[in-house]
């Protein structure tokens, strides 16, 4: 796929340089003294398309290993054997630390590029005159987003979910290393889980005060996209009073939806990239655990959509085998890579979920009709049936799974309902290796559902690993 560009060739150049710097630099983990001979970005043009950069700032933002921990797929014995060691030990729950170099960028160092490039940004418009302008704050706001975002995105996978209302929690379990300075001699070290999602919070909400509403294309930050992050943030956190309020907020800048009715359904990708539910545009490191060609949908999931959900020809293929193929990603093709991103469907049902836990259930079974009116052939109608609170909050979380599945989200849903008695759940998979069948499980809220940190790492860095 061709990515879209938007800066000059002078500037790419610039942009290269600095690229290179980090790379020559990252195998020590932001611990080595940069070399200042290399060209630093101190023009905002410079700075522009320095985070215009698609290749580190959208594409592999995110690991693919919270797709492959998650329960919305299955895969054969056969298809086990020929995974990498790493995929195999994240699709069977076993901690594993030792990453080739390859694995190690896609799932670790990547994101921290996407955190050196922001910080670096950050770290030049300081000594930039000017810095009232709407470029300027355009710039900052975006760096600041980017961060953010690949903080958020390393915890999901590093960390222990966040628990709302316990404090001592959070404060004692590990966060991430949060680095706010592109300066190599400081040394790394894990923060709280706290002080990750604090800062992930605070950089979002300077997001929000300096970008323009809308940006010019999806694969840029933008206001709307700093509110819709921090409705998704404060969803991870159990915060759902604040997570309405951004939502509501982002909703009133766009709540635009696709009508399922008129997309093709005879194409083999229906969804092209940066479709108009697009507000955010990023997807994850390649996974080959989840390629349509061998990982399956889970039954029960399938078998959950009814007839009428156009949703169940639009996201799936039916294999020759008679089991069935994901194809619904909102990044346009059809692949070992997954949506990431925001869009527009999150926000209804972030709505949805959080009205729901607030007692409105009325409102909150309208602004799920809002979404699935647009994916239901005939129109849709709340069942009359379910009434009680756990009912509705049951049914909305539901359909949540089916609208953002294979968008990265899963894992995260599981962790946090996990602390919830009413929805928490134990995975479990069974595979048949050399004619005997295995069973692996990965019980509510363990240990597990923080994956070891890469090893390289913990030696290079000196930073404390995940416990056991």
């Amino acid at each position: 796929m061709k990515m879209i560009s938007y800066w000059s060739r002078i500037a790419c150049t610039v942009c290269c340089c600095a690229t290179l710097f980090f790379l020559h630099s990252c195998n020590k983990f932001l611990d080595k003294k940069a070399e200042s001979a290399l060209v630093i970005p101190n023009s905002l043009p410079a700075l522009q398309a320095l985070l215009d950069n698609n290749n580190i700032m959208n594409i592999y933002m995110g690991s693919g290993l919270v797709e492959v921990g998650a329960d919305d797929f299955y895969i054969s014995g056969a298809s086990y054997n020929a995974l990498s060691e790493l995929e195999k030990q994240a699709y069977t729950w076993r901690p594993y630390a030792y990453l080739t170099v390859a694995e190690r960028n896609m799932n670790y160092s990547n994101i921290y590029r996407v955190v050196f490039n922001a910080n670096t940004v950050l770290e030049q418009l300081k000594k930039i005159d000017g810095g009232s302008s709407e470029i300027y704050n355009s710039i900052k706001g975006s760096a600041l987003f980017f961060r953010a975002y690949a903080f958020y995105q390393l915890a999901q996978v590093y960390c222990e979910a966040y628990k709302s209302g316990d404090a001592e929690y959070n404060k004692l379990n590990l966060g991430v290393p949060i680095r706010l300075t592109p300066d190599f001699e400081e040394r790394s070290v894990r923060s709280s889980l706290e002080d990750t999602y604090v800062q992930i919070e605070k950089d979002l909400m300077e997001a929000v005060q300096l970008l323009p509403d809308r940006s010019e294309t999806a694969m840029r930050p933008s206001k709307l996209a700093s509110l819709a992050m921090l409705a998704r943030l404060c969803l991870t956190m159990g915060a759902y009073d604040k997570a309405l309020l951004y939502t509501d907020r982002a909703l009133n800048i766009n709540d635009i939806l696709m009508d399922y009715k008129d997309r093709n359904f005879q194409s083999a990708t229906s969804f092209e990239i940066l479709n108009p539910e697009t507000i955010f545009l990023s997807y994850n490191a390649t996974v080959f655990a989840i390629d349509p060609s061998i990982a399956n949908v889970d039954t029960i999931l399938y078998r959950s959509y009814e007839d009428d959900d156009l949703r169940k020809a639009l996201f799936f293929n039916l294999k020759s085998d008679g089991t069935v193929a994901f194809k619904g990603s909102y990044i346009g093709f059809y692949n070992s890579v997954f949506f990431n991103g925001i869009a527009t469907d999150e926000l209804y049902l972030i709505k949805a979920e959080c009205l729901a836990r607030q007692g409105r259930l009325d409102m909150a079974k309208a602004a799920l009709k809002s979404l699935l009116d647009k994916r239901y052939r005939n129109g849709f109608i709340f069942p009359g049936g379910i009434q009680l609170q756990d009912e509705v909050l049951r049914y909305i979380l539901n359909e949540r799974r089916k609208e953002l599945l294979f968008r990265g989200l899963r894992w995260t849903d599981i962790r946090r309902l996990n602390y919830d008695k009413r929805f928490k759940k134990d995975l479990r998979r069974n595979l048949l290796l050399d004619g005997e069948w295995k069973a692996y499980e990965l019980p509510a809220n363990d240990k597990r559902y923080a994956f070891q940190i890469p090893d390289d790492v913990i030696q290079l860095s000196g930073i404390q690993q995940n416990p056991l």
